[in-house]
Formats: structure tokens, C-alpha cells, sequence
């Protein structure tokens, strides 16, 4: 049973982040195989949810924009939002998932979807399958939403298995997160634009109390001693994580420790990846990760910590190397051996890699789990699709 309509309800451009961006990729990919209509929110996050200090992405968002339909504040928005995607008659309704936030307004549209457009296939992409700061409250917000789903998208076989106990039966595709292929700036260009001599071990993005910059601060005297590496880490600090910051001033090797407290545009984060030697993931837990994707479309390799999806992404000795999570000795010795080996070893595991996750063939494999899903209920047999 073929995907002809799809809708998808999630962020935009120019909302801020990774989700909106890759939404709108989805959105333009999906275009070219099946009409597409897409719905985002007609509100701005609540400050304490997202408290980034800048709001609104600069970079030239990716078209399609979406259509504002659903303000988090309004459980009128929600069930008009309900109505307005069951009138577009999709086949399947994708609604990306990584925060409780969303666990109330998402049930009522897939409750109201449910009931006006009954043969829509209403699926969760669950970029993270539990909060990176969960507790039992938000679990509770998120079953409403997961309950009233049927179908499911995950990164990584580890959120396969959580979604296995919590919602039995219901069918669960593992498709890694995809790749862009896009250009890169020169490499001794992006160097020396940035000034940098020596190998360079870069943390890009958010900066989290999950994302473990605290191992890479307490591995950083090891790796400059091991590798005369400098070490950048580069993007925009949480309130959560401020203390980092006076960790690096601490530091012993502080001089060789570049800290870029700032939001990275696109053009500024190709620039970064193409300058740099490893890209290190000290993730403490972790589905997915966006700049593991990035890493590997600019064909750098990856120092990651053996977490989550990572441990799928991440194929030692071909696209990089694991460490120990939670084990800044373990990190270093990652590090090391991805620098004393170069850029240039790890070049074809990473081709492949990015052959093997491109948007084109994430595309493909996502509405063919879409009509097996779909067909799978239509004629009442039960199916646990996973798609790799």
C-alpha cells in the first residue's frame, strides 16, 4: 500500500536547532516521492524549555516552510491542528518526537486524527525516545502521546528496545540518522582562517551537562601532552552547563583550549569541521546525534563515547573510535589513536557510511516501512518492521 500524502507536524526554520532543520529537510526530501504538507508551531518555545540566547536561526532555512498551526498554549490550536491535517486525507501523519513537552498536544492531535481521518497512519520519529533530563513526571506526559501512536521511527536498535517494552506489537523502524551530502571548505583554507597549526580535536554544538564536555576538559592536559593537539569546543553553553566554563579557565593546558561560547551558523560549523583532525562525541547518553552526521558528510572521523546510537554510528578503525563512557583516560587514548593515524585512513569508512545514511535512501526505506506499516494494519496482521 503505497505513501501517496504524507503530513508532518513538528519545528521549522527559523526556530533554532537541529530537529527544525532536519524537519525541513524531511519535509523537502519526502517532496520529491510523495505530496507532502507541512505543519509547524505558531508559538516560540517557553523560555525555560529552550534557553538559548538566541532565538531565530540566521542561516537560509531549507524549503519547504511550514504551515503555523499548533501553539502549545491552546488546546483549541490542537484539535483545529486535528482537522486541519485530517482534511488534507494523509496517509500517514510523522510527527517528530524528543521532548514530554509535547506529550499532551500531540495525543489530542493523534486522538483527533484518529477520529476524522481513521486510515491515516499516525507515527512518532523519535529522535529521542525519553528526555535527556527525564523524570517520572515527563514519562507520564509522554505515554499519552506514544499510546496513541502506531508506528514508530527510531536512530539507534537501543531506543528499538526500550520502545519494545513499552509499546509491544506495534512496529518499530531503526533507520540511522541521514546524512547531507553538502561541500566543505578546503581544509588548509578553514585552518588558516581559524588559525590553527596543529591537530585540532573539536566539540561542536549545544553544550550539555549530557554531552560529557566535562570528560573532554578533564582528558584535555593527556591528549595535548599525547597528540600537541589544540582542543575547541565550539557552541553555544546551556545555563545548566555554565560551570564548565570555569573548569576550562582551571585547566592546566587552558592555552590550548579554544572556548567558543556562541550559536554556530551552518557555513561557520562546515569551517570547524573542515579545519578539524577528530570530531569527539563524549555523549554520557545520547539516540542520535546531528553532529556525528555532520562529521561524517565532511568526512572527518570520531572519537565517541560507546552510547546509544553511537555505538552503531561509529565502527572503530573505519569511521573512528569508541571509548568507555564516563572515562576521560578512555577518551584520550581514542583521540590519540584517531590523530596518529589521520584524517585520510578513516576517509573511505566514512564515504561509506555517508553512501550508506543518505537522505535519498532514508527517503526510501522510510515510506516503505511507512506502507508496510500501514498495510499491516489494514489487514489485521501485526508486524515489527525494522529497517536499517
Amino acid at each position: 500500500m503505497a505513501i501517496r500524502k504524507i503530513a508532518l507536524l513538528g519545528p521549522a526554520p527559523p526556530d533554532r536547532g537541529g530537529i527544525a532543520r532536519e524537519t525541513a529537510l524531511l519535509a523537502r526530501e519526502l517532496a520529491g516521492a510523495a505530496e507532502v504538507a507541512y505543519f509547524t508551531f505558531s508559538r516560540p518555545y517557553p523560555r525555560w524549555l529552550d534557553p538559548r540566547r538566541f532565538d531565530l536561526a540566521p542561516d537560509r532555512p531549507p524549503a519547504p516552510a511550514g504551515e503555523p498551526l499548533l501553539d502549545y498554549r491552546s488546546p483549541r490550536s490542537w484539535r483545529r491542528a486535528a482537522r486541519r491535517i485530517a482534511s488534507f486525507e494523509p496517509d500517514a501523519l510523522v510527527v517528530p518526537w524528543w521532548t514530554s513537552f509535547w506529550g499532551v498536544p500531540v495525543r489530542t492531535v493523534f486522538r483527533g486524527v484518529e477520529s476524522l481521518a481513521p486510515r491515516t497512519l499516525r507515527t512518532l520519529l523519535c529522535h529521542n525516545v525519553e528526555d535527556h533530563e527525564s523524570g517520572p513526571v515527563r514519562r507520564f506526559l509522554a505515554l499519552g502521546a506514544f499510546f496513541s501512536a502506531e508506528a514508530y521511527v527510531v536512530h539507534a536498535e537501543t531506543d528499538r528496545r526500550k520502545l519494545e517494552l513499552r509499546v509491544p506489537d506495534r512496529p518499530v523502524a531503526v533507520l540511522p540518522h541521514p546524512i547531507v551530502d553538502s561541500s566543505f571548505p578546503d581544509r588548509e583554507i578553514a585552518r588558516r582562517d581559524l588559525g590553527i597549526s596543529t591537530p585540532l580535536v573539536l566539540f561542536l554544538g549545544l553544550v550539555r551537562r549530557y554531552k560529557g564536555v566535562d570528560l573532554l576538559l578533564d582528558a584535555a592536559p593527556r591528549i595535548v601532552r599525547e597528540t600537541g593537539a589544540r582542543i575547541a569546543v565550539v557552541g553555544e553553553v546551556f545555563p545548566e552547563a555554565r560551570s564548565l566554563e570555569e573548569r576550562w579557565k582551571r585547566s592546566p593546558v587552558r592555552d590550548s583550549i579554544l572556548w567558543r561560547d556562541e550559536y554556530v551558523a551552518e557555513d561557520e560549523m562546515a569551517r570547524w569541521l573542515a579545519a578539524c583532525d577528530v570530531v569527539v562525541l563524549p555523549y554520557r547518553y545520547v539516540s542520535g546525534s546531528g553532529i556525528a552526521a555532520r562529521a561524517i558528510a565532511a568526512r572527518r572521523p570520531m572519537a565517541a563515547a560507546s552510547v546509544g546510537g553511537l555505538s552503531e554510528t561509529v565502527q572503530p578503525g573505519s569511521t573512528g573510535e569508541l571509548f568507555a563512557p564516563g572515562d576521560p583516560d578512555s577518551l584520550a587514548e581514542a583521540v590519540r589513536r584517531v590523530v596518529e593515524r589521520g584524517v585520510s585512513a578513516f576517509e573511505p569508512g566514512l564515504a561509506r557510511a555517508s553512501r550508506e545514511s543518505s537522505w535519498p535512501r532514508y527517503v526510501e526505506r522510510l515510506l516503505a516501512f511507512l506502507s508496510e506499516a500501514r498495510a499491516g494494519r489494514e489487514d489485521g496482521s501485526r508486524i515489527s518492521a525494522i529497517a536499517r
